[in-house]
């Protein structure tokens, strides 16, 4: 029986790199996408991004090959067919070559000849090379090779750090990693040989769970499937437990924070943490959450950004993924209990951050604190504009000086065991404030709003822009608000000196 070769009842679909990837990392994601895919959660407005902007760059790289011809065809016999056809005429250049070996069918981003053969050139959105790129470029090697189709070198075209926008013309940079995988093409028989006794087997295999392995390099979209009899609050939910400790916990069976062991070690915060989860009672320091709120100053401003990297930069001065603004919002809470609004949304093409800027220090007092969940993107941007801009810079700088991050009060001074470990926003605010909620917005999550921003830009619908523009600014709102109310019931609970 040829390696790797399972068509058959139990065979649902090619072998694939993406499915190769996914099968190295955890055999139980493997067996699942060929014999139950429908139960994969959808991907989210950032994946579909990160997919966009994936075929962005390539299309840019493949401008870098002027002499290159394109496979442009989804269905696999065609384009292996194509991929012969356009070898056989001698074409020096082809992307999107395709391939197939039994069961396995794989395309290359670029192929190039030369003298010795084909090189084998796959375009990567990354500044820097990871080892998941290695393994790409020994699965195609392994195919080409026992095709008998000679690869003379396996190389990555990344993106350059330097390159700064308009100027384009060294947006990548080649490494070459012919020998690195060389030497991990040897494992790949192996590994084929593992994927057709997983995908032969009837159930899918018993794989342990992790945090790493589950979320890394993105959650994976069988998690709920693998966690379902998890507990909200387990092992794995500890405050920055490390993945290896929480693994070796699950490989003896413990999950259930009633089960640690008695001598399990844990730090002054984890230990309070399980406390409240055991007791099902929340741990405040009412006394210093009263005292940390004493300090801030009227009017209170509650500010959050919203902000994109883009692979390709596109405004003057730009590098790859540098980070600009593109919205914010903000709520002002004056002493007498009055709460306005204020927000700003860039909707063109155009550079977003003069105009950002701007009407932010428009809409920001020169006196009262800036409350903000999370200071790091809050504080980066307005270091950033400042630099950018000189006119700003004092009045920027100024209101980087008041920052005051909600989620430190949080993490210090309260527990509560629905936080589940967490002190995302969107795992708090429910928590204190259920009247309100997330899920009635179109946006949900932080990472989906420069996917939904991008969505808004390179629509030609005016109807459909309109739409984005409303599900951004209700997210971007919701998040403000989100950490008014939080203020306001930190406020109420912290009357009375003590600790619960």
């Amino acid at each position: 029986m040829p390696l790797y070769s399972l068509k058959s009842a139990l065979m649902l679909s090619y072998l694939t790199i993406a499915k190769y990837l996914n099968g190295i990392r955890c055999f139980k994601r493997l067996w699942y996408e060929e014999h139950n895919p429908e139960t994969a959660a959808p991907a989210s407005l950032y994946q579909q991004r990160l997919f966009d902007q994936r075929a962005e760059v390539k299309n840019h790289a493949y401008h870098q090959f002027p002499d290159g011809i394109h496979i442009d065809t989804d269905n696999p016999e065609l384009a292996v067919q194509e991929t012969e056809n356009a070898i056989r005429r001698g074409e020096p250049c082809l992307f999107e070559a395709a391939f197939r070996l039994n069961d396995i069918f794989v395309r290359c981003d670029i192929i190039q000849k030369d003298k010795d053969g084909w090189r084998i050139i796959e375009v990567r959105v990354s500044k820097r090379v990871k080892k998941e790129y290695y393994l790409s470029l020994a699965l195609l090697k392994y195919v080409l090779d026992e095709q008998g189709i000679p690869v003379s070198a396996t190389q990555l075209l990344l993106l350059n750090g330097e390159c700064v926008y308009p100027d384009l013309s060294n947006l990548f940079v080649i490494e070459d990693v012919t020998d690195t995988v060389s030497l991990i093409q040897k494992n790949v028989r192996y590994d084929l040989q593992s994927f057709e006794m997983i995908l032969n087997r009837e159930m899918a295999p018993n794989i342990l769970i992790g945090k790493n392995l589950c979320n890394q390099p993105h959650v994976c979209p069988f998690k709920a499937r693998c966690w379902e009899a998890i507990p909200k609050n387990s092992v794995f939910t500890i405050p920055r437990i490390r993945d290896p400790e929480a693994t070796a916990l699950a490989e003896n069976g413990i999950f259930h924070l009633p089960d640690l062991p008695n001598d399990f070690p844990l730090t002054p915060t984890q230990n309070i943490y399980v406390s409240s989860v055991l007791t099902n009672k929340p741990t405040i320091d009412k006394a210093a959450i009263r005292q940390e709120l004493a300090n801030l100053q009227y009017p209170i401003h509650f500010l959050d950004f919203e902000a994109d990297r883009p692979a390709i930069p596109r405004f003057k001065g730009f590098t790859p993924y540098q980070e600009f603004p593109f919205q914010y919002s903000c709520h002002v809470l004056h002493s007498d209990g009055e709460l306005t609004h204020h927000e700003y949304l860039h909707t063109d093409p155009t550079d977003p951050r003069q105009p950002l800027a701007k009407s932010l220090l428009n809409h920001i007092f020169d006196r009262g604190s800036v409350v903000v969940y999370n200071a790091t993107l809050e504080r980066m941007i307005l270091k950033k504009l400042a630099e950018f801009f000189p006119e700003y810079n004092r009045a920027l700088q100024l209101i980087g000086n008041r920052l005051w991050d909600q989620m430190v009060l949080l993490r210090k001074y309260y527990e509560h065991p629905d936080f589940c470990g967490s002190r995302s926003l969107k795992v708090v605010f429910p928590v204190l404030v259920p009247q309100l909620s997330y899920k009635d917005l179109d946006i949900q999550e932080g990472a989906d709003a420069p996917a939904a921003w991008n969505m808004m830009l390179n629509t030609d619908n005016e109807s459909e822009k309109q739409m984005w523009i409303k599900h951004l600014q209700a997210y971007c709102k919701m998040d403000t608000l989100a950490m008014v109310e939080i203020h306001r019931v930190l406020q109420k609970q912290s009357t009375h000196y003590a600790v619960e």
